[in-house]
């Protein structure tokens, strides 16, 4: 964690003083940050996702539950990611527009789970 937050103690430092020189490569600083702690957090993340596919499995779901749940975590992270990065650019209507394609994509994502809520209901009803 010491790591982590002397990263990113650093990074802003370098940003906000880059920024009054050259907005673009502060972007590209920023990103370059993200993608490091990225890395950093990647075997934490599979830990997570180790332990949750456990629960599910001893719980009897099905596991493409389990898939739908990940991807949905995923499209949250990346799209508060991208609409975080085209707000310090000062891009709100594209902040905009990803925001509404990461709700887009939930709910396309989230049909199957949405059918399946609906036939339960169907067979407890009838």
């Amino acid at each position: 964690m010491m790591t982590a937050a002397g990263l990113c103690i650093c990074g802003c430092l370098l940003a906000l003083v880059l920024r009054q020189y050259q907005k673009p490569q502060a972007v590209l600083l920023g990103l370059a940050v993200c993608c490091i702690f990225l890395l950093m957090i990647l075997p934490q993340i599979q830990d997570i996702l180790d332990a949750a596919s456990v629960f599910f499995s001893v719980s009897g779901m099905n596991a493409e539950y389990f898939g739908i749940l990940c991807k949905a975590v995923g499209i949250t992270y990346l799209t508060q990611l991208g609409m975080d990065f085209c707000r310090d650019c000062g891009e709100n209507a594209i902040c905009t527009a990803v925001e509404l394609f990461g709700r887009i994509s939930l709910i396309s994502l989230s049909m199957p789970l949405f059918s399946v809520l609906v036939q339960t209901v169907l067979e407890v009803i009838g």
